[in-house]
């Protein structure tokens, strides 16, 4: 008798001794398998007469399954709205619609804080904010997916899509050495922030070896007054000739004190850098040399993920790390 019951990608995954995700990733696009691995998987699919769902044929609601919960701290900060526009667009063209949600500096994500946006149907959660580990595994358990932005924690659960921080602070510790800088300044984020931790970890590890270099730290908390306040510090220690700014906000505001309280000349007698390359950096009154993060790209990746998730809830997380560019302006030479 002729069985006309159509092959799925569970059949498949049973014939050729795979996971159903990575029956999934060999029919996505771009996404990440072993020749092997597609080479058993195309076979099975042969045999069955398997026909992969394209991503036309997945049903996006757009008032129940296409909501996604963007989670951001620093609302007030001018690289986070940049951020939310680029995800916006994004994810609007994948089809999504995005929920906006703000956290508390050093506030940690738990299912309690986030409860009453729950009962909107998310289909995922992005997130710049940490998590707690069990507030993880009830997104899980809801088939709501989670994804941290721009941040990498130990959860083995989630995915992510980050900027390496770490290699960025080396970029402009890498810079200063070349351009034999030997007292230098570094105005940090707030205590425990990831990204500063991680692109002042860099930075530092840089000069390990380098002896003839000293380093001097002040706070300066991701705001303009913080970094106004932190060169002034600084700047008592005569002979600095460099400064790194962990972002672009508090590097505006160390420009400005050097402009309005010195006759340091920039970049003249000192050499500034900041990190992200918000909008404000190419601005002719900063034009501030800046670690670029491509948001762009990485927003794209936010929603790659999340259309896998939706193809496969059982796709296994995927951690992404972009490399972030030194573009130089005129706080350099």
């Amino acid at each position: 008798m002729k069985n006309d019951k159509t092959a799925t990608s569970q059949d498949v995954a049973k014939l050729a001794g795979v996971s159903q995700s990575a029956v999934s990733r060999c029919f996505t696009k771009g996404a990440s398998i072993s020749s092997r691995t597609k080479l058993r998987v195309l076979e099975a699919a042969k045999k069955l007469k398997y026909k992969a769902p394209s991503i036309s044929n997945i049903n996006i609601s757009t008032e129940d399954s296409g909501l996604v919960g963007v989670i951001l701290p620093y609302v007030t900060s001018r690289y986070y709205p940049e951020v939310l526009t680029e995800l916006h667009e994004a994810l609007k063209i994948g089809g999504y619609r995005i929920l906006l949600i703000t956290t508390d500096d050093g506030e940690e994500l738990d299912e309690k804080l986030v409860q009453p946006y729950l009962k909107e149907k998310l289909i995922a959660i992005v997130s710049a904010t940490k998590p707690t580990e069990s507030f993880v595994e009830s997104c899980n358990l809801k088939r709501i997916q989670f994804i941290a932005y721009n941040r990498s924690w130990d959860i083995p659960t989630l995915s992510s899509v980050a900027c390496d921080h770490k290699n960025g602070g080396e970029m402009v510790a890498e810079y200063f050495i070349k351009n034999k800088h030997t007292k230098i300044g570094m105005i940090e984020g707030p205590k425990g922030s990831f990204v500063s931790d991680q692109r002042i970890k860099g930075f530092k590890t840089f000069f390990k070896n380098n002896k003839n270099t000293k380093l001097y730290s002040e706070k300066g908390f991701f705001t303009y007054d913080g970094g106004f306040q932190a060169a002034q510090k600084i700047l008592k220690n005569k002979g600095i000739s460099a400064i790194f700014c962990a972002d672009d906000t508090m590097a505006f505001g160390c420009l400005d004190y050097i402009k309005q309280n010195t006759t340091i000349k920039i970049p003249k007698d000192l050499e500034l850098i900041g990190y992200d390359d918000i909008s404000m950096s190419h601005w002719k009154s900063y034009d501030l040399t800046t670690v670029r993060q491509p948001i762009r790209q990485m927003s794209k990746l936010v929603t790659q993920l999340v259309d896998d998730y939706i193809k496969d809830p059982d796709y296994e997380s995927v951690k992404h790390i972009v490399q972030g560019s030194l573009i130089k302006r005129k706080t350099t030479r």
